[in-house]
């Protein structure tokens, strides 16, 4: 198996729209997205043949991806004190959490454009993040966290005994997304009732990190649980925008990595290349597979059906 990316042995379904052809607008939000995300798309290009799906792209993502600190006042979900209370407008889960559950829903998915993406995406945030005083600690930490997700094969593989030591927070929140990813109808009440009890455990240090303990009225029993369920919200609608929504659209129009500076203002596959550990790479590759677009075999068009023969009134 290389160590390099494979790439794949046809290419996008949908050309990616250059900026001579997006109006002002749409160049605006392409320019918007490069700020936020750190590189020019495929995914915005290729949205931008939709032009208010990609003026609304950016905000939308990072709402639920990307964004955390800002607040805004509620109704005190203490009713017995009234009034308003502060509260986030999105960011309720770590960045750390978020990328090993977006991760992970999109290795099952063998989607492709997220699968390298976020893998890098993932990795420096981790190496980041994670709480330890060492970079390079940090480094060797996110490395196995993202390749214990899932295997060579794409079985979960998280809570395997050699998986390293994901934290209580980190692991119900694995587990309900690879349910909610596999089969939504099979999750059990007891599963997310669980997943929620979990939440409000980790709601106090959470309401912490965002500065929100400064305020009046969040260190309420009725406010840690609000606060549990907004997180619960962020966690599904994160694994389902990617599962049901982002991973498909990316596998269904095979949109490709960003390869070519003169063409795509990036050549993010070396990027991926020299960020990625072998190891990731490698795992990656393995889902991928010799199509590199994640399918186990190249796709053949179904032969043409025989016109179904009616019987004459």
């Amino acid at each position: 198996m290389t160590d390099e990316l494979v790439i794949p042995t046809t290419g996008t379904r949908v050309p990616p729209l250059p900026r001579s052809r997006m109006n002002p607008d749409v160049e605006a939000a392409y320019e918007l997205s490069i700020a936020t995300w750190g590189i020019p798309s495929n995914l915005f290009r290729t949205m931008a043949h939709h032009p208010a799906l990609a003026i609304t792209e950016v905000p939308y993502a990072n709402s639920v991806i990307f964004d955390a600190g800002e607040l805004t006042d509620i109704p005190n979900p203490d009713t017995e004190h009234g009034s308003t209370v502060r509260y986030p407008t999105s960011g309720f889960l770590d960045r750390v959490t978020k990328e090993l559950v977006i991760n992970v829903v999109s290795l099952l998915n063998r989607s492709r454009y997220s699968m390298t993406h976020h893998t890098v995406i993932g990795y420096n945030t981790l190496s980041e993040l994670l709480p330890h005083p060492d970079p390079e600690t940090r480094a060797r930490m996110a490395e196995q966290m993202l390749l214990h997700l899932v295997d060579e094969h794409g079985n979960p593989a998280f809570d395997q005994p050699d998986a390293p030591p994901y934290t209580p927070l980190h692991l119900a929140c694995l587990h309900l997304a690879v349910a909610t990813q596999a089969h939504p109808h099979a999750v059990t009440d007891d599963q997310v009732r669980d997943t929620h009890h979990v939440l409000l455990d980790h709601a106090p240090a959470a309401i912490t990190a965002h500065g929100l303990d400064e305020y009046p009225g969040t260190d309420t029993p009725a406010y840690h649980n609000a606060y549990a369920t907004g997180m619960l919200v962020e966690l599904t609608w994160l694994a389902v925008h990617f599962s049901g929504l982002l991973n498909t659209w990316f596998t269904v129009l095979h949109t490709y990595d960003e390869a070519s500076v003169p063409d795509d203002e990036i050549d993010f596959i070396a990027v991926y290349n020299t960020t990625v550990p072998t190891s990731i790479r490698r795992r990656n590759n393995a889902l991928l597979g010799p199509t590199g677009w994640g399918n186990t075999h190249p796709h053949t068009a179904p032969a043409p059906r025989e016109p179904v023969a009616t019987s004459e009134r």
